[in-house]
């Protein structure tokens, strides 16, 4: 659910009791406002912070919009704070598609021709890769024009080589007469598999059969850190509200 919308009002309510110290909420979708209703300092204590609300595009890091109370009268008499420490800090978790691309460290004028990665490439033999960002056309030659944006399937040497071979005839790619590789390049992991590993694929093995890398997509975790301003005293209860809104619009100055 943390990736969808189109265009609805989405809401949802937590409730919890506070541990005095600062707690970070993980949220059901990318909220626009969140409000911390503190229903222990609804009680007309004075200096209680009843309400503390974040708006996404509106509050600074650790920044709260709080309503006090000023003395018991707590229904009519109220301040108005913003704190910019220990209020409300955005934790979203990172997320997004994984990215099977490899920074290119050196291309071999050999038969078969050998690609090494600057780190580990996380590839499998029998894959297909493209070639970019080689060539002559770069803004500074870096070789290879021969193999810059093409297919191949790869034999994997190692965590950070494997060997080319054509994604048709299957025969190893012979670069010995190629321009030489320069600098730069990068490899794009462009199908997980065209064979499975069966009785009939070599190698094999039955106790290790071949696992094709997934490509995944990891869903950003929006999360919400609120401070001391805002979590109050052990023991106090809160109930939380968030909102997302199905349209907004930033009107700009209309005076």
């Amino acid at each position: 659910m943390s990736d969808l919308f189109l265009g609805q009002t989405m809401t949802a309510a937590r409730t919890l009791v506070s541990g005095g110290v600062a707690y970070t909420l993980t949220l059901p979708f990318q909220a626009d406002k969140v409000v911390f209703n503190n229903l222990t300092d609804w009680t007309n204590t004075a200096a209680g912070l009843p309400v503390s609300t974040w708006f996404r595009t509106k509050t600074d890091a650790a920044e709260a919009y709080q309503q006090q109370v000023i003395d018991s009268a707590a229904a009519q008499s109220f301040n108005f704070l913003n704190p910019t420490t220990n209020g409300f800090t955005v934790a979203d978790t990172t997320g997004g598609a994984t990215d099977y691309s490899a920074t290119i460290a050196g291309v071999s004028q050999a038969d078969p021709c050998v690609v090494t990665t600057s780190s580990a490439h996380g590839y499998q033999t029998d894959q297909l890769v493209r070639i970019t960002d080689l060539g002559s056309d770069m803004p500074t030659a870096r070789g290879m024009d021969e193999i810059n944006n093409k297919r191949f399937r790869i034999t994997v040497i190692n965590t950070t080589t494997f060997s080319l071979r054509d994604p048709i005839t299957d025969d190893f790619i012979d670069s010995t007469s190629y321009t030489a590789w320069v600098a730069g390049g990068r490899v794009q992991l462009e199908s997980r598999s065209l064979t499975l590993n069966n009785p009939q694929v070599d190698p094999y093995s039955a106790s290790s059969p071949y696992g094709q890398t997934p490509f995944v997509y990891d869903p950003i975790t929006y999360k919400l850190t609120a401070g001391t301003e805002v979590m109050g005293g052990d023991g106090d209860v809160f109930f939380v509200e968030i909102y997302k809104f199905g349209d907004f619009q930033d009107l700009g100055d209309i005076g």
